[in-house]
């Protein structure tokens, strides 16, 4: 019997593509933080979850954001500026990872009031992409983050979307993506999206997502199973 043909990528619309992309602002304390100006998406998730690979493909930029082979070298909150096609602006947020068990209590615990401080205080943020490895699936630390994330802000500003994303699908073989998918989006209870920094899948339903909840536009839901391997490249 002969395969199912695959589902077509989405069609290229104004704004899928990242013109101009760049650092512009680090802090590692509350006080460092530029001025709140633009929306503004963060990215979170634990060490070696795989978040710089994701944002230089999100952007199609093979540098922008540094990455390494070390987990936990991320001390910082980096504000990088992207602007689209359509001359969309949006900021995106690099926050340090979490969970990395080699750090010191005390740097953990620092680095967990700065990624606290930020989500629940930054009056311009819109939204947080959590990144959960599809070979991992969530633990505790993800969870926690969920439901911070669903908590009361300590600044007043608009209801803060959350994007959950599986990272490094190319890991998987093509037929457990979906089932592998479909189990991790059950115990989310939340929608899901798979995303491949090596293929590219999912590049282009994270960035309308993103811009969506920017307030640029509205487009589709996010959906479970990505079309195909390299979707949106």
């Amino acid at each position: 019997m002969s395969a199912k043909p695959q589902e077509k990528a989405p069609k290229t619309q104004a704004g899928d593509r990242v013109v101009e992309a760049s650092f512009f602002a680090g802090a590692k304390s509350a006080a460092q933080y530029p001025p709140p100006a633009l929306s503004e998406i963060a990215f979170v998730g634990r060490s070696n979850v795989g978040k710089s690979s994701l944002m230089n493909r999100l952007t199609e930029r093979q540098s922008l954001v540094r990455t390494s082979s070390t987990p936990g070298c991320t001390r910082q909150i980096s504000w990088f500026r992207t602007v689209s096609d359509d001359k969309a602006v949006i900021d995106l947020v690099d926050l340090p990872g979490y969970g990395y068990a080699k750090r010191s209590k005390s740097e953990r615990k620092e680095w967990a009031s700065l990624i606290d401080s930020y989500l629940l205080e930054r009056p311009t943020l819109r939204a947080a992409v959590l990144l959960i490895d599809i070979r991992r699936g969530t633990e505790d630390d993800d969870l926690e983050l969920i439901q911070m994330l669903e908590d009361e802000p300590r600044v007043s500003r608009a209801p803060l979307g959350i994007i959950c994303v599986a990272t490094k699908m190319d890991k998987l073989p093509l037929n457990q993506h979906k089932p592998t998918l479909l189990g991790l989006q059950q115990k989310l209870g939340r929608p899901l999206l798979g995303f491949s920094a090596v293929s590219g899948l999912g590049r282009v339903p994270l960035w309308r997502k993103i811009r969506e909840l920017a307030g640029i536009g509205a487009f589709e839901d996010l959906t479970v199973v990505p079309t195909r391997e390299g979707d949106g490249v």
